[in-house]
Formats: C-alpha cells, sequence, structure tokens
C-alpha cells in the first residue's frame, strides 16, 4: 500500500471517531448544488457571466462609430464580460450630442448591436447623469421637505388674514395649527431687533442676521485670534436657541467611507475629519465680561446636500448682551480657512438639539439627545393644540376666533428640496425625483430607462438589465400622502407632532425624540419600499436585471441600507482605489445579499484608479472584496474614446477612469481580468459561511460603521442585518439561526448602542428559547413613541432575559439558548464553545491581516484567502470541517496544487504559505490530491542572479531612442536620458542566459526583485507568462533548452511618465493627447522597469514529499 493512501485511511478512521465538524452542515438546505469537479471546470475555463463588467462613460466629447467599435472589441479581447452604457460627464461635454438627439439615439443602438456582436453584455444606467432625475422630474415630483411658518396673535379676536407662505419654493399645504404660548418664550432677535455689531473693519454686521440665500465671508484668522459678532438687545433677553447656517468642512460621517478598523468611541473613516468648533457662544450683562453659554458647532458636507443650518439649544439663559466667539474655526491645513455664515438666529424658544438631523432634513448618524432639561411650560402641550386646516381657504386666508391668551399660527407645507441630478449631459439636467413617491419614480423610469429599453427591444437587443448609482442628493423628510404612510406604519396621527419637525419640543424632549425617531424609520421604510422596490418591480415587469446601490455609501439620505439594498436583485457596494486597507460598504452589499437570499452582491470597483495605479494594486483591493463575500465587479469606471490615434484621449473630465484600451496596459491586462472571472465564478458557487450575524438596530440613517463593531476575534466571518431581516425571515433551528435560502449563522451579536424596538427584543427572545446564542448588552428601552405604550412589557422580557438586577456582565440560560453580555465576543464563542471556522493567527490590523471567506459545494468547502500583509504567511491553519484532503487552486494562474492536509479535533490542518498579497482557495474535500504538484514554499530553492548586461529596445514612436544597453537594471525615471526617463509604453529586454543541461524533476523559475509594472515574458521565442502580481514569477520549465536560450521580457508601464514628459512641451512635440489634461510637469514619476535582481530559481518538482514531520505513531508505514 503506497504511503499516502495509508495515511488516508488512518484519517478516515480518526475522523469517524469524531463529531461531524464540516461547516457545510446537512441539515440546511442547499439552494446551489454544486460540486467540487463542476466549480473546478469553470475555474479552469471562467463562464462569460462571470466576467468584470465596466461602467462605459460618455458624453465628455464627441462619439464616433469607430470609437465604439474599437472599445467594445478592446472590451472583449482583454476578458471583460460587458458593458454598462452610462452618460456621466465631468468635464464641459464638448462636441457631445444632446441626449435623446437623432445622432445619440443611432449610438445607443449601434452600442448595443455592436456589443451583441463581440459577445459582451449590455446594460444602461437608470438616469443621464446619477442618480435617478431630469427635465421631466416638475417641483412636485421631485424630493419635498417639510417646511412652516409661524405667526404670533392674541387671543379675544377673529383673525381674517393671508398667513404666511411658508418657505420660498414652489410649495404644498399640509395643515393649520394653533398652540398656546407665553409670548416671551416666543421671541427672537428678528422680534426683538438688537443693536449688532462686529469687530472686523469692512464687514456689515447686520448681514449676519438677514435671511439671505448668500452668506458672509468671514476672512481667515491667525490662530486664536477672535471674530465677535454681538447683539446688544438693550435690556434682559432670554434665549434658549440659536440656529445658523455655516459653510460646510469635511466628508460628513455619513459619506465616509466605513474602513477596518478597532471598537471606538467616536465614528471614523475615510476622508472623515474631525472638525473643531466654530467657537462658542457668550452672554453677558455689562458688555465687558462674557461667559459661555454653549459651543457653536461645525457642519459637515453630506453628498450633495444643500443644508447647512445648525440649531443648537442650551438651558434658558439671560442677558442684555449676546456674542458670537469666533475662533479657531478650521484645522491648520485647511484649504478654505474662511468662514462662509449666516442667518443668525437667537431665540427664547425651547428647541430640539440639532434638530435638522433628527428631523431627517440633513442626514447624519443619530447620537444622544443634548436637549437641555427645559420647564414643562416651555413645552407645546399636545392636547392644546387646535387644528385649523380646513378653516383656511385655498389662497392661504384663515379665518378663526381666537380664545384668550396668546397663540402660534403654523402653516405647514412641503417644498422641493432643490436636489439636483448630477453629471449628465445638460439638456437633461434636472431635479432629483422624489424618493418616497411611486408616481414619481415611475415618471422617472418611464422617460429614461423604459424609452432606452423599448427603443433597443425593437430591434431586437433588449438591454440586459438596468443599473443605479449611489444616491448623492441630500435628504428629504416629506412626500405626498406621508400623513397616510405614518399613519398605516406607527398607528398614530402625525399631525399633532408636526412642530417637532421643526424643532418645537411637544409634550416633553424625550416624547418628541421618540417622534422623530418613529419619522425617521417611516422615510427609511418608504424610501426602501417606494422607491428601490418600485424600481425593482419595473424591471422585473420588463424582465431585465436590477443592480442598484441602495442607497449607496454616501448616505445623505435618511435610509436603511441593508433593508434598501433588501429590495433589489443584484445589491451593489463600492470600494475605491484609494481605499488599499478595504472598506466595509461592500461588506454591507454582500450581508445584505446572504440574509436576503440574493446570488449575487456586486460592488462599483476600483473607483477613481489612476494611470499610475498598477494591476496588482488593484489586485489588492479586489482580494479584500472577495474576503468580503462579493462576486461580481463593475469597473467605475473606463472612459469611451472615440479616437483611434489620441493617447490616452478621453480622460473623464479629468477623472482618469483609465481602464480603457488607451491604457499602455491594456493588451498585457487579459491574465488580470481573468483572475477576477475565477474568483467572482467559484464565489458565486455553493453557499456562503458566517458564523456571526450582527445586528445593526434601526436607527435611521443605518449602515454598518466600523467603530461600533465589536472586536471581532479572527478566524469568524460575519455578516450584518437591520431589523426587517432579523424578524421576517431568520429563525432557530438547532440552536443556530436559519434563512429560507440556506443561510445560517451560529450566533446572534448585537451591535454596541444599537437601539432594540420591542418587535426586534421579543424576536431575540424567541431565539434564545429555541437554543440560539446571543451576545448583547442589556437594552434601555425602545426609543419609539409607537412602543411607548408596551413599556411595560418591553421591561418584563428585559427582566428574563437579563435578569431583574442590571450587572456589568454576565451568562445566562435562556430557554435553550444562552445570552452573553459585558465581556469580549472572543470570550462568549469560547464560553460557546464555537470553534473559528478558520483557526488561524496573523497580525489581524488591517496592514497586516490574512481574510478568508468561505463558501460550501455539496462536496467540498471553498475558503478564499489573502495575506493582505507586506510579510510572508507561513503556518498552520485548521479548517473547521471533517473533509480529509485539501488543495489550492490558484485564481492567477488558474491551477491547481496540493496542500499538506492532516484531521484533528479541531477539523482539517492545513500547511500554507502565503507571499505578501497573495490570494487563492483552499478547496477542501474527500477527493485524493495525489496526481497534483504540492503548492511551492519557497524552500530548498537554489538562486542564481542573472548578471550582466541587458539590450533594451525603448520604441521610437513614444519618444524611446531605440537600442540601448543597461549595464545595470535601473528604474526608467532615473534615467539621464529623456526618451527613457519620461518614457511610457512596452520596452524589451534581451538577453541569452545558458541554462546548462537541466536535471531531471527540476524546475526553473524567473522571478524578479522588482517588476514595474507588468512583464511578459519570452523563452526561445515562445510565450512563456504575464508577470503582474505576487508571485512575480514565471515557470521557464516547459520551455528551456539546454545550453543557451533567448530570453525576453517585454516590460509595460505606466502611461502617466510620457504625460508628465509632454507637459513641459510644445502641443505640436508632444506623443500625448488628453481631452482634458491630467498631468502636469512637477508630478511625480512612476516607478519604471526591471530593478533589483532577476533571478534564475531552480528546485525539485514538487511531486510528493513527506507531508508532516510526523506520522501517527500507531500505524506503520510502507514506503
Amino acid at each position: 500500500m503506497k504511503k499516502q493512501q495509508l495515511i488516508n485511511l488512518v484519517n478516515i478512521a480518526f475522523v469517524g471517531s469524531i463529531i461531524s465538524i464540516s461547516a457545510c452542515s446537512p441539515s440546511r438546505p442547499v439552494a446551489d448544488a454544486t460540486t467540487m469537479q463542476q466549480a473546478w471546470e469553470e475555474f479552469a475555463n471562467p463562464a462569460d457571466s462571470t466576467r468584470t463588467k465596466v461602467w462605459w462613460f460618455h458624453g465628455e466629447t464627441e462619439t464616433t462609430r469607430e470609437g465604439i467599435t474599437a472599445d467594445l472589441e478592446a472590451y472583449k479581447r482583454a476578458g471583460v464580460g460587458g458593458v454598462v452604457y452610462y452618460d456621466q460627464v465631468h468635464g464641459k461635454g464638448e462636441n457631445a450630442f444632446d441626449a435623446f438627439s437623432q445622432e445619440w439615439w443611432e449610438m445607443l443602438r449601434f452600442s448595443a448591436s455592436e456589443a451583441k456582436r463581440v459577445g459582451l453584455s449590455f446594460e444602461i444606467n437608470l438616469s443621464n447623469g446619477y442618480v435617478a432625475g431630469g427635465p421631466w422630474i416638475t417641483k412636485a415630483l421631485s424630493m419635498q421637505r417639510l417646511t412652516a411658518s409661524d405667526t404670533i396673535v392674541g387671543g379675544n379676536q377673529h383673525f381674517s388674514a393671508l398667513l404666511p407662505v411658508p418657505g420660498k419654493n414652489e410649495f404644498s399645504d399640509i395643515a393649520v395649527l394653533a398652540f398656546p404660548i407665553q409670548a416671551d418664550k416666543w421671541e427672537t432677535n428678528v422680534d426683538r431687533k438688537p443693536k449688532i455689531t462686529c469687530n472686523l473693519p469692512g464687514i456689515e454686521a447686520e448681514s449676519f442676521l438677514r435671511n439671505e440665500k448668500s452668506m458672509t465671508i468671514i476672512p481667515a484668522q491667525q490662530p486664536g485670534k477672535p471674530v465677535y459678532i454681538t447683539l446688544d438687545f438693550g435690556d434682559s433677553f432670554t434665549a434658549r436657541s440659536i440656529s445658523y447656517r455655516v459653510g460646510k468642512r469635511s466628508k460628513a460621517s455619513t459619506g465616509a467611507m466605513n474602513i477596518p478598523g478597532p471598537p471606538a468611541e467616536e465614528f471614523y473613516g475615510m476622508s472623515y475629519v474631525k472638525q473643531p468648533y466654530l467657537g462658542q457662544l457668550e452672554v453677558s450683562d455689562d458688555g465687558a465680561s462674557y461667559q459661555k453659554v454653549c459651543d457653536l458647532k461645525p457642519i459637515y458636507q453630506a453628498a450633495a446636500s444643500r443644508w447647512d443650518q445648525k440649531t443648537v439649544s442650551f438651558p434658558a439663559t439671560s442677558g442684555r448682551y449676546f456674542r458670537l466667539n469666533l475662533h479657531d474655526w478650521c484645522l491648520p491645513d485647511d484649504s478654505r480657512p474662511e468662514m462662509p455664515m449666516g442667518n443668525i438666529v437667537l431665540s427664547s424658544r425651547a428647541r430640539m438639539d440639532q434638530w435638522e438631523e433628527r428631523a431627517g432634513l440633513y442626514s447624519e448618524y443619530i447620537l444622544k439627545d443634548l436637549t437641555p432639561a427645559y420647564q414643562k411650560q416651555d413645552f407645546i402641550d399636545p392636547a392644546t393644540i387646535v387644528d385649523l386646516t380646513k378653516q383656511m381657504s385655498a389662497g392661504g386666508k384663515l379665518e378663526w376666533d381666537i380664545p384668550a391668551g396668546d397663540w402660534v399660527i403654523m402653516r405647514f407645507a412641503h417644498e422641493s428640496t432643490g436636489g439636483p441630478s448630477k453629471h449628465g449631459r445638460k439638456n437633461l439636467a434636472g431635479l432629483e425625483c422624489d424618493k418616497m413617491s411611486v408616481e414619481a419614480v415611475t415618471v422617472q423610469w418611464n422617460n429614461y430607462a423604459k424609452r432606452m429599453i423599448d427603443t433597443l427591444s425593437a430591434i431586437g437587443i433588449k438591454p440586459d438589465g438596468v443599473i443605479m448609482d449611489s444616491h448623492e442628493a441630500g435628504s428629504q423628510n416629506w412626500t405626498p400622502g406621508f400623513e397616510q404612510e405614518f399613519q398605516r406604519r406607527k398607528g398614530y396621527d402625525i399631525r399633532n407632532y408636526l412642530p417637532a419637525m421643526m424643532g418645537y419640543i411637544v409634550g416633553s424632549p424625550s416624547q418628541t425624540d421618540a417622534f422623530l425617531y418613529d419619522l425617521r424609520r417611516t422615510v427609511a421604510d418608504v424610501v426602501s419600499d417606494n422607491y428601490f422596490g418600485t424600481l425593482q418591480k419595473l424591471c422585473s415587469k420588463e424582465g431585465v436585471d436590477f443592480t442598484a446601490q441602495a442607497t449607496g455609501n454616501g448616505l445623505s439620505l435618511v435610509a436603511d441600507n441593508l433593508q434598501a439594498k433588501g429590495r433589489v436583485q443584484k445589491p451593489q457596494g463600492e470600494f475605491w482605489a484609494k481605499h488599499t486597507h478595504g472598506s466595509y460598504d461592500i461588506k454591507e452589499a454582500s450581508s445584505a445579499a446572504h440574509v436576503y437570499g440574493k446570488r449575487i452582491a456586486s460592488a462599483e470597483a476600483y473607483t477613481d484608479a489612476k494611470f499610475s495605479t498598477s494591476l496588482a494594486e488593484l489586485k489588492n483591493l479586489a482580494d479584500f472584496a472577495y474576503a468580503a463575500q462579493v462576486n461580481e465587479f463593475v469597473i467605475c469606471a473606463s472612459s469611451y474614446q472615440p479616437w483611434l490615434d489620441k493617447y490616452p484621449g478621453n480622460t473623464g473630465g479629468g477623472r482618469h477612469y483609465c481602464l480603457n484600451r488607451n491604457n499602455t496596459y491594456w493588451e498585457y491586462s487579459r491574465p488580470f481580468w481573468d483572475y477576477q472571472a475565477r474568483c467572482a465564478g467559484l464565489m458565486r458557487k455553493g453557499m456562503p459561511v458566517a458564523d456571526l450575524c450582527i445586528y445593526l438596530g434601526q436607527n435611521p440613517p443605518v449602515k454598518l460603521l466600523s467603530h461600533r463593531l465589536p472586536e471581532i476575534p479572527e478566524g469568524y466571518d460575519w455578516d450584518v442585518c437591520t431589523a426587517e431581516a432579523l424578524i421576517t425571515r431568520m429563525s432557530a433551528s438547532n440552536g443556530e439561526i436559519v434563512l429560507p435560502d440556506g443561510m445560517s449563522y451560529k450566533m446572534l451579536v448585537v451591535e454596541h448602542a444599537s437601539d432594540m424596538p420591542l418587535p426586534v427584543l421579543r424576536h431575540i427572545a424567541q431565539l434564545l428559547d429555541q437554543g440560539v446564542p446571543v451576545f448583547a448588552g442589556r437594552p434601555e428601552g425602545s426609543i419609539s413613541l409607537k412602543e411607548k405604550a408596551d413599556s411595560a412589557e418591553y421591561q418584563t422580557i428585559v427582566n428574563k432575559l437579563w435578569g431583574t438586577k442590571e450587572t456589568t456582565s454576565g451568562v445566562r440560560t435562556v430557554g435553550k439558548g444562552k445570552l452573553y453580555w459585558g465581556m469580549s465576543l472572543a470570550e462568549a464563542l469560547q464560553e460557546q464553545g464555537i470553534r473559528p471556522d478558520m483557526g488561524i493567527k496573523s497580525g489581524n490590523t488591517p496592514t497586516d491581516k490574512v481574510y478568508f471567506s468561505h463558501r460550501c459545494l455539496a462536496d467540498a468547502d471553498v475558503y478564499f484567502i489573502n495575506n493582505h500583509s507586506e510579510r510572508e504567511f507561513k503556518d498552520g491553519v485548521v479548517l473547521r470541517t471533517s473533509l480529509l484532503n485539501a488543495s489550492y487552486w490558484d485564481p492567477v494562474n488558474g491551477k491547481r496544487y496540493r496542500l499538506p492536509a492532516r484531521s484533528i479535533a479541531e477539523g482539517l490542518n492545513i500547511s500554507i504559505t502565503l507571499l505578501p498579497g497573495e490570494s487563492g482557495f483552499i478547496v477542501a474535500s474527500n477527493d485524493s490530491q495525489e496526481e497534483l504538484t504540492l503548492k511551492s514554499t519557497r524552500e530548498n530553492e537554489r538562486l542564481e542572479a542573472i548578471k550582466g548586461d541587458w539590450n533594451v529596445y525603448f520604441d521610437p514612436r513614444w519618444g524611446g531612442p531605440g537600442k540601448v544597453v543597461f549595464n545595470k537594471l535601473t528604474d526608467w525615471t532615473k534615467h539621464a536620458d529623456l526618451g527613457i526617463r519620461y518614457y511610457s509604453g512596452t520596452a524589451v529586454y534581451r538577453k541569452k542566459i545558458d541554462l546548462g543541461k537541466s536535471a531531471a524533476n527540476e524546475e526553473i523559475i524567473l522571478r524578479f526583485d522588482s517588476l514595474n509594472s507588468i512583464g511578459r515574458v519570452w523563452l526561445n521565442g515562445q510565450e512563456v507568462s504575464t508577470v503582474w502580481c505576487t508571485p512575480w514569477e514565471a515557470d521557464l520549465t516547459p520551455f528551456v533548452k539546454n545550453g543557451e536560450n533567448l530570453l525576453e521580457i517585454e516590460v509595460v508601464n505606466s502611461l502617466m511618465n510620457r504625460m508628465i514628459g509632454d507637459a513641459s512641451l510644445p502641443e505640436s512635440e508632444r506623443l500625448t493627447y488628453a481631452y482634458p489634461e491630467i498631468a502636469k510637469p512637477t508630478d511625480g514619476l512612476v516607478p519604471s522597469g526591471i530593478t533589483g535582481e532577476v533571478w534564475l530559481v531552480r528546485k525539485k518538482y514538487n511531486g510528493s514529499i513527506k507531508l508532516f514531520p510526523q506520522e501517527p505513531e500507531s500505524v506503520k508505514l510502507e514506503e
């Protein structure tokens, strides 16, 4: 008997004696029963449907048939799977056809027919530009917000007058309400007209108080130097709040990409920079000695949001003088150190602190309410509110017999937010459609996407799908019929709480805050249903796929990203070229796919990659996405190229959008696209495996936030969810959470500080009772006003789960399950006996970590693994599976190798070496792997540096000097010859090498220390392979002959260097043409060519070697 066969028998006997620990539980329904052999056949020959697609951006310049054909043929040649025809314009759009012109339609039809001819899928965008708008969207159909006017009147009289118009735009009335007040608690500086001064010369102080569209610019000041805006009321004035408009700084937290990192008390994210206070509001009785009242908070830039008003509340404060002490309002490196400010209103009215965010006018993550504990008489008593809506005429005239006392009449209306569509062709620019209106969404569909579908269907080329980008048009908090939607969803009338939507306190601060929570939750639910749900229905009706970034990383809309993504066929996230250490937006997309039963988790990929970005750098980004269970890429973006003789040609309005045929890398990029197809294809097979489902809460806006996640121990994968998926799709079976589509989780984790509405609490109690372990802190209570009546039930359930006494940590048995809190998640998992899916120890930091994801096939476990580190990983990993053997499937070269593996009590112990940046698939199965060679470990190698001169040819057509000799391999950008220093394109290195006589079973590998950026290796006139990423080597073995061999290496570098060189030349002498230009003479050059050593590596053929240093002692092995 052969040694390996006997080892397998021993393993089978050993594993048979322990409990099955396969991650692929046979009790679960498996939606995809793909076998390992079927998966391998597609891995070896990827299907077109798995290939990466591109957003094909049009509209920057002219369109030509020859350009369309050249683009599409180049995509197909390289290995791209399809295109999304997408008008997105960032420049001037010179010479571009008007959208919907005869020429535009001709080019659309030609593009679709050419895509079909060459074999590419063809999809369209939902809108011209993004995300969903156009000239057909009237103000009435656009995004809406609540607005109001107020009038103070005395009692015991008949009122007969026109009420002030609410807002400044076209509006629609909603209601007229009146309530009694104490007049001195409803004053503002508008009523009292204080004397206003400013210590800055040349500035009209009164301008800060005017209600005008433009703001007053305060010039930059030296650190510590104050700017005073002083209000002298003449006598005592009592203030409770201040509102102001101010210029926005830094990206808002809702728009910042969430990046991997540790738990933290405060938000952190890519491009988010915490800003200083603007200064302080101060008070004085004598105008000389001032005391602080409150800090003046900044406003951040939410994606395309136009809202710039902030209200800060504080305890009632009296004094004659109030002043804004403005200083140090920006960070030292701010490129815009001046500060626009205006519309300052100092008010005696009690208002909710930062009510604009809580009322959904501006999208920001909701933190603890900081509204002061005002006196009861400062609030609006809902029992005293009088509804006068029917007593106002259509023209706005109110007739009312006013009771005794002072009253406020508020006229409520809704108006357009003015949120515009972006980056489309000029003639189709317009307003964004109302995201809560089925009518408005349908109008958008009928006027753009459906017209394109119908036109192309008429010539037999119906688009394969419709896509939509991220929402970047600000927030909205109203829509026609919203009162009825709110009543239906929350069970109470919104009308008496309309003043709360303008910041006023109805009942109490806690009651108002609870209502505003219900408001935001309703907005989020209606956006999911009426916007994304409607679009999905319309796509399904037309028989086309729907891919949507619902709502997108730039969460400028009050929405629930997980719920919204659950409404669409293909939920999509995004990752940018600058996210070198990963981003969690794509984790949202895969989580939504898993918890809502979607096969595809899509990603907008490599956004804003530049011509200086190498394919190896793009692979680093892709690896994180595959580890996050993404299985479809759509590139953002590829600029359409109208010309055949201009390089780089169209640069996407200066954004580069460089993954197109004019990139110097293009004709060398086939392995890059094949790598993605292999990964995406395999990541679509079987079922995803994740141990933890993390509940994020329900308080909109909701998305995955890095700082709120628990410390997740290494070896466990996880998804996230919100209440809808938790309650409607998750049940308990055999102590696990199970879903209808076959997905399951071993533990429910509640994110720190997440709100827990009563239905969620009930469901958690049910899961616990049925055996599911839960990791969750004790909740304080439901935030929702709707659920206040059920507070007794809420507390009863809390006491049942966490006990009647509050403790900082604990473990309680509840029914068949266990509840953990106050400890680390790692401790809870250990206590529960949930072993890691992949037992592994890496650096476990965002810059030094081995990431993995797991799919379960019918007869195999597939683990994608990525060494995201500058260090080699060489260690054993333990897979939680009862399968016996393992192989490594390499998506870079499409080959597979045997891995040393043995069964132990915890699973399958595998020895693996991963180079820095290396990624691939570990496939565990019961199939024998004997026919496979062993995966290389770079051990027992003999390295020989290739010495001597290299003949290198730089093409004179691209400014090169022709044939040169390199005595030493050097970076082209360091060369004295400007034709080499600024060279872009392909240079050919040639050298004759004597390899002697090859030994039996000897492999000969060519390895590079540093290759910038891609090398195509030839030996003796035969193409060996294209080297573009780790392991930076080519296997010469099949092409070697004894003695002298001719080695040729085509090295291609970035196009940036030639553009940088050309930038200092007259246009007539330039080799490149960029529209618009994207390079300056002062830009840094991109390292190029072969540097360091080129090695010949000799080693024995890895056929059969001893797998582990020690064999089981109880078995005598025969050689």
